[in-house]
C-alpha cells in the first residue's frame, strides 16, 4: 500500500512540475514574415485622340477603366490592365510634362506600376509609341522593372499626315488640328531626338498594311503604308524615306529591291537602316492602324 501512495505522490509531483515549467516556457516563435508577392501589370498607352483620356495615376488600383474608350474593348484575355490616359491639347503635345501631359501621366504610371515589388509590361498605340519613346530615351528605365515594350503601329518616326495637319489646318484654331499634339508627331517633331538611345531596353514594334480609310491616305504617305503611318515609321528606319516594302522581323538594316536604268530593265537595290535597339516582331498585313490595336497578343 505504501508503494502505491508513494507512486501516486511521485506522479502528482510530477504534474505539479511539468506545469510550472510549461508556466515558464516561452512562447513558440512567430513564422516569418512572408515576402509581399510581385504583381504585374499590363498598362496601355493610347494614341492620338481627339478626346482628354487624362484620369490621375496615384496607385495600383488606378487607371482601371478605359476612360473616353479610346481602346474601343480591344483589350482583352490579359490580367492587371491598366490605362494610361493624357490630353494631347497639352503643350509640346507628346512631349508635354504639364498635368494630364502626355510625359507626366507615363511617368505617373512607370512609377506607382513598374517600381518596387511591380513589374510591368507597356503596350502603345500609334502616337504612343513615341511618348513612350522618348521619355525612356531621356529619362532612361533604371529602377524600373520593366519586362517589356511593345510600340503597335509606332509613330515614333512621325507621319506625313501631321505635317499636312500642322501646315494647314493649324489656322482654323482647334486645338485637335494642327495643334500641339500634330507638331510633336510631324516628321521633323517625332525626329528631333536621337531614338537611337532607349533607356537599356529594346522597342519591339509591330504594325499592319492596310488602310481605314479606303487606301484615300496612302497618297500622302510614302512606300507602303498603314493608312495613317507609312513605313519608315512603322519599320524604325532613321531617317524619312519611301519603304516600299513589308518591314522585316528584327533590327539592323534591310534591302528594298526597284526597278532602275532604261526602261525600269534593271535592278537596284535601296538599303535602309533602323534605329538601334528598335526591333520588328510581325507585321500582319491585313491590319489597318487601328487595328494593331489588337497586337498586344
Amino acid at each position: 500500500m505504501r508503494k502505491y501512495l508513494i507512486l501516486a505522490l511521485v506522479g502528482a509531483l510530477t504534474l505539479v512540475v511539468s506545469s510550472e515549467l510549461a508556466a515558464f516556457r516561452p512562447p513558440p516563435a512567430a513564422p516569418p514574415p512572408q515576402p509581399a508577392q510581385p504583381n504585374v501589370y499590363n498598362l496601355f498607352l493610347h494614341g492620338r485622340s481627339s478626346d482628354n483620356h487624362c484620369q490621375a495615376l496615384t496607385s495600383v488600383n488606378s487607371g482601371t477603366s478605359d476612360h473616353k474608350n479610346y481602346w474601343g474593348g480591344d483589350v482583352s484575355g490579359v490580367g492587371n490592365i491598366r490605362y494610361i490616359g493624357f490630353d494631347g491639347t497639352r503643350p509640346f503635345g507628346a512631349y508635354s510634362w504639364d498635368n494630364c501631359g502626355a510625359q507626366k501621366q507615363l511617368n505617373d504610371a512607370v512609377n506607382v506600376f513598374c517600381k518596387g515589388i511591380n513589374r510591368c509590361n507597356i503596350y502603345t498605340h500609334s502616337t504612343g509609341g513615341l511618348v513612350a519613346a522618348y521619355y525612356f530615351s531621356r529619362y532612361g528605365s533604371a529602377g524600373l522593372n520593366v519586362l517589356d515594350i511593345r510600340l503597335m503601329a509606332n509613330a515614333a518616326g512621325g507621319s506625313e499626315l501631321a505635317d499636312i495637319s500642322t501646315t494647314y489646318l493649324s489656322w482654323l484654331g482647334d486645338p485637335n488640328l494642327g495643334g500641339q499634339l500634330d507638331r510633336s508627331v510631324s516628321t521633323s517633331g517625332a525626329r528631333s531626338w536621337d531614338h537611337n538611345r532607349t533607356g537599356g531596353l529594346v522597342m519591339d514594334t509591330t504594325s499592319g498594311e492596310s488602310s481605314d480609310y479606303w487606301g484615300f491616305t496612302s497618297g500622302f504617305l510614302p512606300g507602303k503604308d498603314d493608312g495613317v503611318l507609312a513605313n519608315h515609321s512603322l519599320c524604325n528606319v532613321n531617317r524619312v524615306d519611301t519603304v516600299d516594302r513589308t518591314c522585316p522581323t528584327g533590327g539592323g538594316s534591310f534591302q528594298e529591291s526597284y526597278g532602275c536604268g532604261f526602261l525600269w530593265l534593271f535592278t537596284c537595290h535601296r538599303t535602309h537602316h533602323r534605329w538601334q535597339n528598335y526591333n520588328t516582331v510581325f507585321v500582319r498585313p491585313r491590319d489597318t492602324h487601328g487595328g494593331a490595336k489588337k497586337h498586344y497578343r
